[in-house]
């Protein structure tokens, strides 16, 4: 069965990012084309909104069950972000009392991921 996944997020980082946004929106792409790249992943879109320092990412995943498509998907997200450089909070499956992951480093200008809204239902 296919299911519809959009994920919210706001993205920071310590470092400003630049005025044209370049460094925000490639970071974005990286990712995206990183979650676009894997298996059962169809129409992988990034709705960014950088003054707001916000965006959704939503695509389409095959899973046999509703649990089973959510928890692929915050697998694949999370994974993602961390390949990118990126760190994030909110996307650990152990629980509440581990939500940061370091990722892949830890300076100034690593962006951060914080997990907003998930929300999931059948595609069409």
């Amino acid at each position: 069965m296919l299911y519809r996944i959009s994920f919210e997020f706001r993205l920071t980082r310590l470092v400003p990012w630049t005025d044209d946004g370049v460094d925000f929106y490639s970071h974005v792409e990286t990712v995206r084309s990183k979650v676009e790249a894997a298996e059962a992943i169809e129409e992988v879109r990034a709705v960014t909104n950088r003054a707001k320092s916000s965006l959704t990412l939503d695509f389409t995943i095959e899973a046999a069950r509703h649990q089973l498509a959510e928890e692929r998907a915050l697998d694949l997200v999370r994974s993602s972000i961390e390949a990118s450089g990126a760190r994030h909070f909110g996307m650990s499956p152990v629980g509440p009392s581990l939500t940061a992951s370091a990722g892949a480093s830890s300076g100034m200008e690593t962006p951060v991921w914080h997990r907003g809204r998930i929300l999931i239902g059948a595609a069409a």
